[in-house]
């Protein structure tokens, strides 16, 4: 399970309020076309053929893997908080 960084620019807004619909069900957005995804490599695929199946030729959806140390040294300044995936602990 890696973490990713889903960006997107989207013009129409009823195509955007469906990719950030889909996203919400994979991650936790940190701003407001940003979302973290701790994903597995199905989950991966089968969220990048959602999206494809949203978005318009002109629009731009931009995917970024963080390794664990990578996603282990994330900050931030102003209001946030940590994203961490709820659906696994490590033991």
């Amino acid at each position: 399970m890696n973490l990713w960084i889903v960006a997107y620019d989207i013009k129409e807004t009823k195509v955007r309020s469906r990719v950030s619909s889909i996203l919400k069900d994979y991650g936790q957005r940190v701003q407001y076309s940003v979302f973290e995804c701790w994903l597995t490599s199905r989950q991966l695929r089968d969220l990048r053929v959602r999206i494809k199946e949203e978005i318009e030729p002109d629009d731009q959806v931009r995917w970024y893997s963080l390794c664990s140390w990578c996603a282990s040294r994330i900050t931030w300044q102003g209001i946030g908080k940590l994203t961490e995936d709820t659906k696994y602990s490590m033991i």
